[in-house]
């Protein structure tokens, strides 16, 4: 533990007095998920703190990586390895999403963009037209990806997923060809794959979103740090209980200003997600 120094003063002599304070830092944030057992949360952190070249995330950027091209995107701020849809598929977001999108992506606004794709390529009118056939993500996002859903929500329960993800989009891309026949055109599903989208970024919108408390060793439940602010702003501010001691809240805004204070600029700020995709094409 460090020590600091303070002085006081009576009116016979000056003291010095060496007393143990608690230092947290927020790079410390990964070493305590792995204690969590979160490795790929832990994984996710560190390559955002050690990405190089640094980069400033504005809501401008964030909205031109999210519904941009995403082959347009330079390569340094794009991650397709860390968070692996064979992590995701474990969560009740995903697979939820998964079950809703598999039963709705054929909606008439998902009829509107799968015309876009085709168009892309030619006439599907006159020629037979295939798209999907590629394993490279950010090629899918652009020419195959036909739906989506938001996933995740502030109230969700802390766990890896929260402490990684939180919330992103949830994508369904198609693979197939187009056939002319007697009755017009047709789209020949062969196959369905779903993938994730996210920007890995502590933008506010000037509120600071509470990013959780945390320790060296593990972050607090919601009901833990439901009972951690009562005790706080009723006044019991060094007088926690034992299971309290070392515990530090961390604000988005806090975060983000921590960040560059220990010259930690380089960020992923775009994760595109998802390894395997063929592992998770489901037929039509």
């Amino acid at each position: 533990m460090a020590q600091a120094t303070t002085t006081t003063s009576d009116d016979k002599e000056k003291q010095e007095q060496k007393v143990d304070v608690e230092f947290f830092h927020i790079d410390m944030i990964p070493d305590a998920m792995d204690k969590m057992k979160w490795p790929v949360a832990a994984e996710l952190m560190r390559h955002w703190f050690d990405a190089k070249p640094a980069l400033v995330f504005t809501v401008k950027s964030k909205d031109q990586y999210q519904n941009g091209k995403a082959q347009d995107i330079p390569d340094g701020v794009v991650n397709c390895d860390i968070v692996k849809m064979t992590w995701a598929i474990q969560y009740e977001q995903v697979i939820k999403g998964i079950e809703f999108l598999s039963g709705t992506w054929d909606s008439p606004k998902g009829r509107v963009l799968l015309k876009k794709r085709l168009s892309q390529i030619g006439d599907y009118l006159k020629n037979n037209i295939s798209i999907g056939y590629t394993d490279d993500i950010r090629e899918l996002e652009d020419t195959a990806q036909v739906n989506v859903t938001l996933i995740g929500k502030k109230t969700d329960t802390i766990n890896e997923w929260y402490g990684a993800i939180g919330n992103a989009n949830l994508k369904v891309c198609v693979r197939g060809n187009t056939e002319n026949r007697n009755e017009g055109a047709f789209f020949i599903v062969e196959s369905v794959g779903y993938y994730l989208k996210d920007t890995y970024d502590f933008i506010d919108d000037g509120y600071p979103e509470p990013l959780g408390i945390w320790s060296k060793d593990r972050i607090l439940s919601k009901a833990e740090s439901s009972v951690y602010i009562s005790s706080y702003l009723s006044g019991g501010r060094g007088v926690w209980p034992a299971n309290f001691q070392g515990l530090f809240r961390c604000l988005m805004k806090i975060f983000e200003n921590g960040r560059k204070n220990i010259k930690l600029e380089g960020t992923t700020l775009f994760s595109l997600t998802c390894t395997g995709l063929s592992h998770y094409l489901t037929k039509r």
